[in-house]
């Protein structure tokens, strides 16, 4: 707006001197506490209730709280959850609990097997027990277990052993390089 010729000089030189002495944060509360403002007046909606003296921005406690306030998620009346309480209900075993063991050793002989592929042995095991209907409980088992391998591969330091090293470049193995003559669209 500063740059622009439809503005009148007097308000640029306003705005400058307000774009000078304003500070971010204190737009950021203010903008907050104007949020929040407008929240309690639609909560008041309909209520022959009178307007509030907006309160007064505490600046050390809004900088202390904006070091926490990305973990706690919003505190705004508006933005809360409504409480539902939850019926507990009793866990149902796992039709897959007996095959399990059989499962986790097929996923350690092939790690790409797919949870279709489970399934379809699943299927030739047991024809009564499984059917096609069961695949999406079956991809959930199969996730979770890679999941857990793959953490405990992981967290146990086996995975740099399990890597495939490249020979070093004195041995004359990879260079570590890409060379020119190796690609065909680049004259070398």
């Amino acid at each position: 707006m500063v740059a622009h010729s439809g503005v009148a000089e007097a308000d640029k030189e306003r705005l400058q001197a307000m774009l000078e002495r304003e500070d971010p944060v204190m737009l950021f509360a203010g903008i907050r506490a104007a949020q929040e403002e407008l929240g309690k007046r639609v909560d008041r909606r309909g209520l022959n209730a009178g307007t509030e003296e907006p309160l007064a921005i505490d600046l050390q406690r809004f900088t202390v709280s904006l070091k926490t306030a990305w973990q706690a998620g919003e505190k705004r009346p508006t933005h809360r959850r409504p409480y539902r309480r939850t019926k507990p209900y009793p866990k149902r075993p796992s039709m897959l609990e007996p095959f399990e063991p059989q499962i986790r050793a097929w996923l350690e002989a092939d790690p790409a097997l797919s949870a279709a592929a489970v399934l379809q042995r699943l299927v030739s095991a047991d024809p009564s027990r499984f059917t096609k209907k069961a695949l999406r409980t079956v991809q959930m088992a199969v996730k979770a277990w890679r999941m857990e391998i793959a953490g405990q591969i992981i967290l146990d330091g086996d995975w740099m052993k399990r890597a495939p090293v490249s020979p070093p470049a004195a041995a004359g193995g990879d260079t570590g390089h890409l060379n020119a003559p190796n690609f065909s669209n680049i004259p070398g």
